[in-house]
């Protein structure tokens, strides 16, 4: 499958899929069409970058995802290596959203402080 089908399927722009690929999240094989070379991609492709997408919106970094996406394109991240990635990931989401809940209440009592114009 061509670059620009993978990416219309996955519902990403090109240059996304060539980042991806790139990183080695994507693989692809080149093809050979009269003097031109093409990217060419399989059928799990659009799936694969789908998938990248979603965790990164649960936030994996795509540093985090390299090893992690070629364990699951290889068949290799069974179900306790996956639910010890994402305990991992809840436990610093957990930390963050506590570190947040600080600095708002810092925020709210220096805002508290400020006198009220008007």
């Amino acid at each position: 499958m061509l670059i620009g089908e993978v990416a219309r399927r996955a519902g990403v722009s090109r240059d996304t899929v060539r980042l991806y690929t790139r990183l080695g999240l994507v693989s692809c094989s080149q093809r050979s069409a009269g003097s031109r070379s093409y990217a060419d991609y399989d059928d799990a492709a659009p799936e694969l970058i789908t998938n990248i997408k979603v965790a990164q919106s649960l936030g994996f970094s795509l540093s985090e995802l390299g090893p992690i996406a070629a364990a699951y394109v290889a068949g290799r991240l069974d179900a306790d290596q996956q639910r010890h990635l994402l305990q991992a990931k809840l436990t610093e989401v957990e930390d963050k959203r506590r570190q947040l809940a600080q600095v708002a209440k810092f925020l709210r009592s220096k805002l508290k402080e400020l006198p009220t114009s008007g």
